[in-house]
């Protein structure tokens, strides 16, 4: 889609890809250049006591939860008592 750059240096995001990817006023995009191309890439700030939890570390050790719950390797208990027995068992 050809886009003429406007005043400003703005240029207009078609219709249809804001809605294809969901965007919406205020929302931020992270604009970088990769081999001579200019990329626009949707992005979501996060709060600075959240971000651990976007952190490569992170996320593969909640991968590995998720396989686990997915193969029944979980214990379930009604208290924090209970669940230090069966972590000591």
């Amino acid at each position: 889609m050809l886009r003429k750059l406007g005043k400003s240096n703005q240029v207009a995001i078609p219709k249809e890809i804001i809605t294809v990817l969901g965007l919406k006023q205020d929302d931020y995009i992270d604009i970088s250049v990769d081999n001579n191309r200019i990329i626009l890439e949707p992005k979501v700030l996060v709060p600075k006591d959240q971000a651990y939890f976007f952190t490569k570390e992170w996320q593969a050790d909640e991968l590995e939860a998720e396989k686990d719950i997915r193969k029944g390797r979980v214990t379930k208990t009604k208290n924090l008592d209970n669940l230090f027995k069966e972590m000591d068992k």
